[in-house]
């Protein structure tokens, strides 16, 4: 996947614990996953920037914001997965092509 993609197998299982746990929050994930929560902060940035997960802001009763993540659903993700592995092989085939051209 992080070939294809961009997204390491550490980010995807950050990915599917929110899957199966919707509206957690970096502690409850980390929690879950028993990783420290900066290290789920990074693993969470190729999600976002792959659309894979959005953050919701929810104001806490002590003051400040706290973010409650949600997983696009996994129909969509593997299609998407889908299309990004067909894109990804047309390129190499287009490369070898043009090194058999030469």
């Amino acid at each position: 996947m992080a070939t294809v993609c961009g997204v390491h197998i550490a980010s995807f299982r950050v990915y599917l614990t929110i899957l199966d746990s919707p509206h957690s929050t970096i502690a409850e994930i980390a929690e879950i996953l028993d990783r420290d929560q900066s290290t789920i902060g990074k693993q969470l940035q190729p999600l976002y920037e792959q659309e894979l997960v959005t953050r919701y802001p929810r104001t806490v009763s002590s003051g400040g914001v706290r973010y409650l993540y949600v997983a696009q659903p996994l129909a969509e993700t593997t299609e998407w997965l889908q299309q990004e592995l067909d894109r990804w092989t047309d390129a190499v085939m287009a490369q070898l092509s043009r090194l058999g051209a030469n």
